[in-house]
């Protein structure tokens, strides 16, 4: 008979042996027993409400679980959790013993078959839980651009205060709360971010968790305002002064949308004398901008102020 013939004679029933045979090795390799160690979440359940971990606990646990092969593609460890109970804990450094026992997703395992490796013991420490009002504060990195500068109030951040909740002696140094860090280089124009909070689950909780932070910046220009009167400071009723010059200009810069609108009615030359006897003083000026603004020169460094009786 031809090799050709010969491998395709009886075709069929070869095909059902060969299927036959795979089955009975499938049925017994899934039969052997094995052992599997594996890392599945730690939760801790029933912590009373008026306590906080001081600590955080390891947020997985290391379990071993004896069973078939079959068994264990059934199983499946997504499945599987370790559940620690601190029902009834009270305040201070508490040991919890975990064992099979606290594996929760291998009920279908007979008992012993499932064994806590590490840890074996928790170790977990209490105290008072404690709540405070915190303001939040900006995180930012870097500088502004430097054609663009923050307008007056340029920085809001809703809310502005938050509720931290945790154990007592970590709430009770907290001063404020941070967000997460902004890029302060790529703020072009006014931004509104949604940023999460610094908050460590594991350490404290913060509620709201994010808060809508506005930056509002404007383009940085430059504008001489003329004719700005000064005013003299006199600390005598008795005395009258003439102050020269009478006027000077003011090279100032800041945020568009203020020195596009700003008057010489918004900014102030003072100049303060002291003393009532009439006299010649030659005195530097004070000048107080609104906020946001810079002060870049003056037409004069000094004023001559003579002072006279008042009549």
């Amino acid at each position: 008979m031809k090799p050709a013939r010969a491998l395709t004679n009886n075709l069929g029933a070869k095909i059902l042996a060969v299927v036959v045979a795979l089955l009975v090795w499938f049925n017994a390799s899934g039969q052997e027993e094995v052992s599997r160690v594996r890392s599945v979440p730690l939760v801790l359940e029933g912590l009373p409400d008026s306590l906080a971990l001081a600590a955080p606990v390891p947020a997985t646990a290391a379990i071993r679980v004896t069973a078939t092969r079959r068994q264990l593609v059934a199983l499946g460890f997504q499945r599987l959790s370790v559940v620690a109970d601190a029902f009834g804990i009270e305040v201070g450094r508490q040991r919890l013993t975990l064992s099979g026992e606290h594996v929760r997703g291998a009920r279908e395992l007979e008992p012993g078959r499932v064994a806590v490796l590490a840890p074996s013991v928790l170790e977990v420490s209490l105290e008072p839980l404690a709540s405070r009002r915190l303001q939040v504060s900006l995180a930012a990195a870097g500088a502004l651009p430097s054609n663009v500068v923050f307008e007056s109030e340029g920085l809001v951040i809703e809310p502005a205060w938050v509720t931290v909740r945790g154990p007592a002696s970590i709430i009770e140094r907290l001063q404020h709360v941070t967000t997460e860090t902004l890029e302060l280089a790529r703020i072009r124009e006014t931004t509104t971010r949604e940023l999460d909070l610094d908050c460590d689950p594991r350490a404290f909780a913060c509620e709201p968790d994010r808060v809508t932070v506005t930056l509002r910046v404007s383009p940085r220009v430059e504008r001489v305002l003329a004719n700005v009167p000064p005013t003299v400071l006199l600390d005598s009723d008795d005395v009258d002064a003439v102050v020269e010059p009478e006027a000077v200009s003011l090279t100032l810069q800041g945020p568009a949308s203020v020195l596009d609108t700003l008057s010489s009615g918004d900014v102030s030359v003072l100049v303060a004398v002291s003393g009532n006897k009439p006299a010649s003083w030659r005195i530097a000026p004070d000048v107080i901008l609104p906020a946001g603004v810079r002060l870049l020169d003056i037409s004069v460094d000094t004023l001559d102020v003579r002072l006279f009786r008042a009549r």
